[in-house]
Parts: structure tokens; C-alpha cells; sequence
């Protein structure tokens, strides 16, 4: 294809501002109160493609009346995922981070609810004059903060008198610094995704897919680990063992996922590792008779901690493939969400402003159907 045809959707000028406190919560487990957006708009540069939200009517641009408003926003995550793939829903279903039950390893499905609310999805038909893939052009699908609105928090004294509770040993103008390093870099937990549905299953093609697009990929997140669920410092623990959260399972099918887990000795003392303006939900100390898990001597006896199955910026415009074809509309369903799982996710998304800009384009990768 000597011409690369792109087909927009921006979002242009999102801002993603959350007005609520922040003292005594974890981003992965309490979200935001009330998430306002404006200046929603999907355009199509390239004049043979069309876009629609109810398959009757096509357009070239779409504006804040067609598109659903979200009005709550907090950490989800895709866990558990191939679940409702193997079912082929007609949506992502994303799961919330609070898990149910008492034990000291929660790795079934079950154990987390099904977030009805938090993240941005709905559905499109994409409508195109030839054979093609579409997919994100890497160059312009972003998360960017908005480093303007963010400075304009640092005023915001509701805020900066949490972060003084929160980061009491740190200046006023390192704390300032602190602040706004953190509430720029929520953009960095952020994903967008892509369903593709499959709408006629008699073609001889099986088009259901499910992408997910990381723009700030730079090493895998796995969708479990450890956690301090309370933002008291400490890592959530039960019978003094540490509890292991998310999708974990054992790669020896006559090993029972408890049966992977290595524990180390009970501490003698209480550890120090982090100081109060390191900590997150992620970053936690251990109170003395705790036993921290080994997680090195786990993977060797077994234990598996599920990676995101997410595309970089480097792969996305050759794997990330939406088939498009004159005879029929391509249904699809596009979220953007914050992953709970990733290690940027923090209570800052309570706060922070962003934008997000989405383009499409014909994908680099010659039609196979």
C-alpha cells in the first residue's frame, strides 16, 4: 500500500479532572467520585471511511452527543480475561480489584467482582471501500498529562494538606515537585482496547479478538502480586503469611496453587524498606512475624503470575489488526481504562488531568481474507 490511509478517532483535549479526597486510599481499590469530560470528538480524515454508533447512521465525525459520558472513574483490570474471551462476550469484562474471602492466596475469578463502572467502552461500526487492517497509529494514540491543569492542583489546598499528611518529611517545594511528577505520570497506567466481533461466523473467518494497547509499554505487568490494600504501609497478610492477589495459577496441573507458594521465616523485626513518600499500594513495609513470600523459590516450585496481554508502541501497528471489508460494517467495542495491576497505578487518578487522542490507520500488514 504505496499511501498509508489513516482513519482518526480523537479524543482531543480530554481532560480527565476527579475532584475527591484522596487521605486513606488506594487507587487500585477506591476510584474517584465524578470524572468530567469535554471536548469529545471522533473524526475520519480519509473520505472512503465512515464511522457510526448504531450502524444506521455513518458519519465522518462524531461529536459529545454520540458518545457515552463516564462519570466515575477508578482502577480495573483485564485479570481473568481469556474467561470471557472462550465465552465470546459481546464486551470486555473488567474486574475490580477488592477480592472477597479470607485465605492467603485469592486467584480464582470468583474472587472479584465484575466492574460495571470506572472506564470508558462502547461500540462502533467502522465502514471501509477495500480490503484492509486497521489499527492505532502509535504516533498519535496517547495519553499525554496535562501539565497545565496539573500545576494549576498544586493550588488545590485539599490536596497539597493530604500530601503533607502523606509526605510529611519531605519540604514544600519537594513536596510540590513530588505532587506533580505523580499526578502527570497516571497517564503511564492508562490502556486502551479493542474488541473486534465477529459478526458473521459463516464467513470461514474467526475475527473475535481482543487487543490491548500499552502507548507507555517499557517491561510486562502482571496481573497479581502482593498488596497493602488499606494505604496503612503495610502488606495485607493472613495468618502472618502475605497474600497473594490476581490471576496465579501452577504450571504443574497435580500442584495445587498453595502448594507453589514458598514462604520465607517470620521476620524477626519490622522492615523499613519503604519510606512514607515511597509507599503505594504496590510499595509497602512488613510489621515483625510476618512471612514474606519467596517469590523466586515459587516460580521454581510451580507458581505462575499471569503477564497483561498487551501490545508496546514497537509491535502494535503489525499485531494489533482490525479486518475491515466493503461488504459489511466491522463491529467493534473501544475502551480506555487504567489497569490496577500496573506499578504507575496510584492514588494520583483521583486528581489528575490527561488527554487522550486516538487515530486509527490502515494497518502495514496485506489483507488475508
Amino acid at each position: 500500500m504505496n499511501k498509508k490511509r489513516v482513519l482518526t478517532l480523537g479524543i482531543a483535549g480530554l481532560s480527565l479532572l476527579l475532584a475527591a479526597s484522596i487521605t486513606s486510599t488506594v487507587a487500585w481499590y477506591t476510584g474517584s467520585s465524578y470524572l468530567a469530560i469535554t471536548d469529545i470528538n471522533i473524526r475520519l480524515k480519509d473520505p472512503k471511511l465512515l464511522i457510526s454508533t448504531d450502524n444506521l447512521i455513518f458519519k465522518k465525525k462524531l461529536d459529545n452527543h454520540d458518545l457515552k459520558q463516564v462519570y466515575d472513574f477508578t482502577a480495573v483490570s483485564t485479570a481473568f480475561s481469556k474467561e470471557w474471551i472462550d465465552r465470546k462476550e459481546e464486551a470486555p469484562v473488567f474486574k475490580n480489584g477488592f477480592a472477597t474471602g479470607m485465605d492467603y492466596v485469592l486467584n480464582k475469578s470468583s474472587d472479584y467482582s465484575r466492574a460495571t463502572y470506572g472506564f470508558f467502552t462502547q461500540t462502533f461500526y467502522l465502514k471501509c471501500d477495500v480490503n484492509a487492517y486497521l489499527t492505532f497509529d502509535k504516533e498519535e494514540t496517547t495519553f499525554l498529562p496535562d501539565v497545565e491543569g496539573n500545576t494549576r492542583l498544586l493550588e488545590n489546598e485539599a490536596l497539597m494538606n493530604d500530601m503533607r499528611h502523606k509526605y510529611g518529611n519531605l519540604d514544600e517545594e519537594s513536596l510540590r515537585q513530588k505532587v506533580l511528577t505523580n499526578l502527570n505520570n497516571v497517564v503511564k497506567s492508562m490502556r486502551f482496547s479493542v474488541l473486534v466481533l465477529d459478526d458473521d461466523p459463516n464467513d470461514g473467518y474467526d475475527d473475535y479478538k481482543y487487543y490491548i494497547y500499552d502507548p507507555n509499554k517499557i517491561e510486562e505487568t502482571y496481573l497479581g502480586g502482593i498488596l497493602d490494600t488499606t494505604d496503612s504501609g503495610y502488606y495485607n497478610t493472613y495468618n502472618n503469611k502475605e497474600i497473594l492477589y490476581g490471576e496465579i495459577s501452577s504450571s504443574d496441573p497435580n500442584k495445587n496453587v498453595k502448594d507453589c507458594v514458598v514462604y520465607e521465616n517470620p521476620l524477626l523485626t519490622e522492615t523499613s524498606v519503604y519510606q512514607r513518600s515511597e509507599m503505594t499500594c504496590f510499595n509497602a513495609n512488613n510489621s515483625a512475624g510476618d512471612k514474606k513470600v519467596d517469590f523466586e523459590a515459587s516460580k521454581a516450585n510451580g507458581l505462575v503470575i499471569k503477564t497483561e496481554d498487551s501490545f508496546g508502541p514497537n509491535e502494535v501497528e503489525t499485531k494489533l489488526l482490525i479486518p475491515v471489508t466493503p461488504a459489511k460494517p466491522r463491529r467493534i467495542v473501544l475502551s480506555f481504562y487504567q489497569e490496577g495491576w500496573d506499578l504507575d497505578n496510584t492514588n494520583f487518578i483521583v486528581y489528575s488531568h490527561f488527554f487522550t487522542n486516538m487515530q486509527f490507520m490502515i494497518a502495514p500488514v496485506e489483507p488475508r481474507f
